[in-house]
């Protein structure tokens, strides 16, 4: 019976470590042009003005769009978004946790003890950050600019897209 119950267990394991990586493709070392997507999503708490999307596709079809209106289409040079993707690995935006709307520090009690505090941010501009590489698929929601990484991120695709 002992023996029923491992194997039962490790089928079970195996099963469970088997639907993982299916559900989420591994990091591919290489991938067409055509199959790199790189997007930004901005939203702004409710009635405030100023959300706006951006999406790069290698194929050429990238696009800005501000508070669901018309489409502007942009053209991203292939050494442009070479680097940006270059930016993504250096830095390690795949490694990164998904959210970052809980927000931690440490307070000083009493003068005596160092507490840790933990605040939800709730109802606040946020931007979510995604990269997709053929089937693989990376989003990561920035609140308050953090992480920094992936805020600096978003600031140089800020810079190279939107409307001065």
């Amino acid at each position: 019976m002992i023996k029923f119950a491992i194997c039962f267990l490790i089928m079970l394991g195996t099963i469970l470590i088997s639907n993982d990586l299916s559900a989420n493709p591994p990091l591919p070392a290489q991938y067409p042009l055509n199959k790199i997507k790189i997007s930004i999503l901005h939203t702004t708490a409710p009635g405030i003005p100023g959300n706006y999307q951006i999406t790069i596709n290698g194929s050429g079809d990238s696009f800005y769009s501000q508070n669901s209106h018309e489409k502007q289409t942009f053209t991203v040079p292939k050494e442009t978004l070479l680097e940006l993707v270059n930016d993504f690995y250096t830095s390690h935006f795949f490694e990164l946790k998904d959210t970052y709307a809980v927000k931690k520090q440490v307070v000083l009690k009493n003068d005596t003890t160092f507490a840790t505090v933990t605040t939800k941010l709730a109802n606040v501009s946020s931007k979510k950050l995604c990269i997709q590489l053929r089937a693989f698929k990376k989003c990561l929601n920035i609140v308050d600019n953090q992480p920094v990484e992936a805020a600096k991120l978003v600031n140089k695709i800020e810079e190279l897209f939107l409307p001065k």
